[in-house]
């Protein structure tokens, strides 16, 4: 975990908010593994305290370490090898976090802005989505176009006012991808109470295997557990 100051050789860290910052490494591990169950996207978790944490204390562990090695301490320079192995092990599930999130955006990159107000952002993912769709559409505008001129030039074909009008009407039954919602899941259940899913009765400790759409809503508040 974030290293407490006092482990540290010269007492040489900073320890600000230590028990919260270790708090908030397990909660990011557990919405990894939650983020890489779900077939949706869950609400964010804000990363932003692990990030600015894990930049800081690597760069002075970096420090600490030439000071050392001028020194010849070598025993305190292997200690906080140690500890870097451990903060870069921490900031790989905060890139895997940030990267399961990305692909589940992209595939279902216009549904997700088309009901980008159910879903909770970041602001940065909102950006992102907000551009790639429209790259995504001017890219397919440009090639809808090009294939419809190619298409009057090898046929001849003009599409009257009536011919437009049923274009428009079958554009509008386009079905865009989405997320798998009815996939099914393996959950355990963290509630006191009892839940039910479908015609199953779930208490606390109770595995079951079940359609993600029945409990999506227990997921973010943490009555159920993905496994």
């Amino acid at each position: 975990m974030i290293i407490p100051t006092q482990d540290l050789p010269f007492n040489s860290l900073q320890q600000v908010g230590q028990r919260d910052v270790n708090q908030d490494i397990f909660d990011l591990i557990y919405w990894v593994q939650q983020e890489i169950l779900s077939p949706e996207l869950l609400p964010y978790f804000d990363v932003s305290k692990i990030q600015d944490t894990l930049k800081g204390q690597l760069e002075s562990i970096q420090d600490l370490k030439k000071e050392l090695s001028k020194h010849n301490k070598q025993r305190d320079t292997q200690y906080l090898t140690l500890h870097v192995i451990e903060l870069e092990r921490i900031q790989y599930f905060y890139q895997q976090y940030l990267r399961t999130r990305m692909q589940k955006l992209i595939p279902n990159v216009f549904y997700y802005y088309n009901n980008i107000g159910e879903y909770q952002m970041s602001l940065k993912e909102k950006e992102f989505l907000k551009t790639l769709v429209e790259k995504q559409a001017d890219y397919l505008l440009t090639n809808c176009l090009k294939y419809y001129q190619k298409t009057q030039r090898n046929f001849g074909v003009r599409l009257d006012n009536q011919n437009q009008s049923q274009q428009s009407q079958q554009d509008d039954k386009i079905n865009v991808q989405k997320p798998e919602l009815n996939q099914y899941v393996v959950i355990h259940v963290n509630t006191t109470r009892t839940i039910h899913v479908g015609s199953i009765a779930l208490s606390e400790n109770d595995s079951a295997l079940v359609s993600y759409d029945d409990i999506k809503f227990m997921v973010p508040i943490k009555s159920v557990t993905l496994i």
